[in-house]
């Protein structure tokens, strides 16, 4: 995409907390882009590691890199404050720990510089594994890593994404009361307001996968816990839902009634949890070569859907408990009130 005039200034904002290494990595992605930012901003959560040092480091040595200490400010808060205090109205979005190919921010910010520009800009990330389980891990859990993007339903992570100011403020920013889901919840509004939207799947940023099985449960039961909160995509929770009350149900009858029961808990089991994985599985092991992921996917897969619905279920349970701090000022963020 030609710019049509003069490219226009942007600031490139992140968060981080208790990531030394990350941070660093992540801005010396940003330090080497084709195109390079006209201003850095990176707000520290209250970090007691080596990062602070590390960040004010950078910045002696780069002075259009700022660093602002916001101790207790969540990812959104920490978006919100440094889209806030960027001198630019072109903003964009990525995370700690991340790591933006070379031309990233050219691609991302191109869409601005058009004849008829961008208002939002949705980046895209590829995997970054140092395992197989890694690998494993972003095939099954990251959108178009297997199957092409479909531009009309993707919604971008905040770890590559851009706006101006003006969207920003029209979306009432990032939602800083949602701890989970929140560039979600963002996206949903900014798709609200009817406004210039832009899929750039070239722009591209490197993300490394959960490494453990524990971290890959922890990362779903909070993915799980804010689409109970916001109840986004919740017919798919739902569906999941009545899968394992129907093989729970089985599974009492089979103790209380009768052994002939353990026939359709067999046949349950095999349909909703391993025929419902197969093809992608299958799809894993044959994209890695390696027969050992087609086993490793399915775990993975059993993982997040456990980990994702028992989320799902506390996230709803504090949305009905909490109406004024969850679903009342959700829907009057997306209403825009």
């Amino acid at each position: 995409m030609e710019p049509s005039h003069p490219q226009r200034p942007v600031s490139v904002i992140t968060t981080v907390k208790n990531d030394e290494r990350g941070c660093v990595q992540t801005i010396q992605s940003l330090l080497t882009q084709t195109r390079q930012p006209d201003e850095i901003i990176v707000v520290d959560g209250g970090s007691i590691d080596g990062t602070l040092p590390a960040l004010r480091s950078l910045a002696a040595a780069h002075p259009h890199i700022r660093v602002i200490q916001a101790p207790g400010a969540n990812i959104a808060r920490g978006r919100n404050i440094a889209t806030q205090a960027a001198a630019h109205d072109i903003i964009a979005s990525t995370d700690g720990g991340c790591s933006a190919a070379p031309d990233w921010l050219e691609k991302i910010t191109a869409p601005f510089d058009a004849a008829d520009p961008a208002a939002f800009v949705a980046g895209f990330y590829r995997i970054d594994p140092k395992s197989l389980l890694e690998t494993v891990v972003g095939l099954a859990t990251m959108r178009g890593q297997l199957e092409p993007l479909d531009p009309e339903s993707f919604n971008p992570s905040g770890r590559s994404v851009a706006y101006t100011k003006s969207v920003w403020s029209q979306a009432g920013g990032w939602p800083e009361w949602v701890h989970y889901s929140e560039d979600t919840l963002f996206d949903h509004r900014v798709r609200s307001l009817d406004v210039s939207w832009h899929v750039a799947e070239d722009a591209i940023v490197h993300w490394r996968p959960r490494k453990s099985f524990r971290k890959i449960a922890k990362q779903f039961y909070y993915y799980g816990t804010g689409r109970g909160h916001t109840q986004i995509e919740a017919p798919t929770f739902r569906y999941n839902l009545r899968n394992a009350a129907i093989v729970t149900i089985t599974v009492l009858l089979l103790v209380l009634a009768s052994p002939w029961f353990a026939v359709p808990l067999a046949a349950e089991l095999l349909y909703f949890y391993v025929l419902t994985f197969h093809d992608k599985a299958l799809r894993i092991a044959v994209a890695t070569r390696r027969w050992r992921a087609y086993a490793l996917a399915l775990g993975v897969m059993w993982t997040v859907l456990g980990s994702n619905t028992i989320g799902y279920i506390v996230g709803t349970f504090q949305r009905l408990s909490k109406p004024d701090r969850y679903a009342r000022r959700i829907e009057a963020y997306l209403a825009g009130a």
